[in-house]
């Protein structure tokens, strides 16, 4: 016999989660935080890992990695994410040059 777990009694007394902060806002976020460490260790590191990541290869990644569930839906995450490293690749940018 294999002895099964009650997850309802756990589940009633546990707090309800906080509301999950949108996808976009939490991969601008981790996005950000990565280019400010490439950027320390290597000025303009940034760009050209952004450079290397065409919305085709994204498109794949998306794809194949489960968050895209058809062809159209990678392609069109894969834009929102190349948007998004564009614009924190702006704003490295514009901390760099502030900065000097």
């Amino acid at each position: 016999m294999i002895p099964t777990l009650d997850l309802l009694p756990a589940a009633e007394s546990r707090a309800p989660a906080p509301a999950a902060a949108p996808a976009a806002d939490l991969l601008a976020h981790v996005l950000r935080d990565l280019a400010l460490s490439y950027e320390a260790e290597c000025p303009g590191g940034f760009a050209r890992f952004r450079q290397g990541l065409t919305v085709e290869m994204l498109a794949v990644i998306a794809r194949f990695s489960g968050p895209a569930t058809s062809d159209e839906a990678a392609l069109a995450l894969a834009r929102q994410v190349h948007e998004t490293l564009l614009d924190v690749e702006e704003d490295v940018w514009a901390l760099h040059t502030s900065a000097h």
